[in-house]
């Protein structure tokens, strides 16, 4: 693949960027003119992804801080934006989960946030230019979450943590701000298809009468990524269903 340029272009990372909403939302920036790094600890997948939609892939384990690094290093200069959607959890009643699954969920979850945001923002402060940080939160970060109390508990750090960033970071003009999705068909939610009894319960909580597509989350992910939000900072946009607001 040939060197990334950025020449005119926004340069932004998208971790967990070879499939579900990071993928879409790799590929609509791409085709917004983008300059994007498709970043996944699947490599063959990023590199695929990345050939067709005209962006550069890099082999990121977001657990590691080392492997964290070298991304960023990697890059031309700072990144304009970064959308970490990096994440996510086996399924496990709360007494099951031991302590290997439960430290490995924050691992990943809210460790991967913060060792992306962190070393993103030290490289755009070095270099003096503004940065807009997107999480891919969970609508389950404020519970309750049956069979996913280890995945709901790292989401929510991770939401006290970005408005702790936000915080923060705001003199140095970088902007830290979530999405939280509600129940989103992906390839990580295959198991609702084998499971009619847990999808009709999932739709049950949704006022809005289906689960959702990454199509209806890329929208509000570009608009937090884009200099048109540049007054936005610490938020949480909620695009659920309903969910959040269901009796």
């Amino acid at each position: 693949m040939s060197p990334l340029t950025t020449d005119g272009q926004r340069l932004v990372v998208v971790t967990g960027g070879a499939s579900g909403i990071g993928a879409a939302a790799a590929a609509e920036l791409a085709a917004a003119g983008a300059a994007v790094v498709v970043a996944d600890i699947d490599a063959e997948a990023a590199k695929t992804l990345a050939g067709q939609i005209g962006a550069t892939a890099h082999r990121v384990d977001v657990r590691r801080r080392d492997s964290v690094e070298a991304l960023f290093a990697s890059l031309p200069r700072a990144p304009d934006a970064l959308l970490t959607s990096a994440g996510g959890a086996a399924r496990a009643a709360a007494l099951d989960v031991d302590e290997t699954l439960f430290l490995e969920t924050f691992q990943l979850n809210t460790g991967g946030f913060w060792r992306c945001a962190q070393t993103a923002a030290k490289r755009a402060i070095a270099e003096k230019q503004p940065l807009a940080i997107v999480h891919v939160a969970s609508s389950l970060h404020a519970g309750p979450a049956p069979g996913l109390s280890h995945f709901a508990a790292a989401k929510g750090a991770s939401v006290s943590l970005l408005r702790c960033l936000a915080q923060e970071w705001a003199e140095h003009r970088i902007r830290v701000n979530a999405i939280v999705p509600g129940p989103v068909e992906t390839p990580a939610t295959r198991s609702w298809d084998t499971d009619p009894g847990l999808r009709k319960a999932i739709e049950s909580q949704l006022p809005l009468g289906r689960t959702g597509r990454v199509s209806d989350l890329t929208p509000a992910i570009l608009w937090l990524l884009d200099e048109a939000s540049e007054w936005v900072t610490g938020s949480l946009v909620t695009v659920d269903g309903g969910r959040s607001v269901a009796p």
